[in-house]
């Protein structure tokens, strides 16, 4: 007998920001990056939590307060998806941030900045295939 079980999807990234800093992480991931604020439910409120809606239903950016730093060299980080990156790079510059360029890919334009707590977020347009364009993906830790 054969069962087929369902690919996982993302429900939420969770990243980390000091507590106290609140304000500022509102005004970064708001105001500069463009996600909306969605309410938490009552049971982690008391925990200082805060999420953003992200441009796919269901699939959440959640922000915990955290005394440990993010490291200068961390490299994980989440990747969104939009359509005008000179708007992002632009909004980025204008608010003190740094661009940091990434290796070219086909079809995919894009670039990486760091939050003001060091969370690395990959910034890309999606144009087509690049896998079919013969390229293949980075390789694991290639930016």
């Amino acid at each position: 007998m054969s069962t087929t079980v369902a690919t996982p999807k993302f429900q939420h990234v969770t990243i980390i920001f000091p507590p106290g800093q609140e304000k500022f992480l509102r005004s970064f991931y708001v105001d500069v990056m463009g996600f909306r604020e969605k309410p938490v439910p009552k049971v982690v409120k008391p925990l200082g939590w805060i999420w953003f809606h992200t441009g796919e239903e269901g699939v959440e950016l959640h922000c915990v307060p955290e005394a440990r730093t993010v490291p200068p060299d961390w490299t994980p980080h989440f990747c969104i998806q939009v359509d005008d990156l000179d708007t992002y790079r632009a909004r980025l510059k204008e608010s003190g941030h740094q661009i940091i360029e990434a290796r070219a890919l086909p079809f995919r334009p894009r670039f990486f900045t760091r939050d003001p707590f060091n969370n690395l977020i990959e910034i890309v347009r999606v144009e087509g295939d690049y896998i079919a364009a013969g390229e293949g993906a980075a390789g694991e830790g290639e930016r």
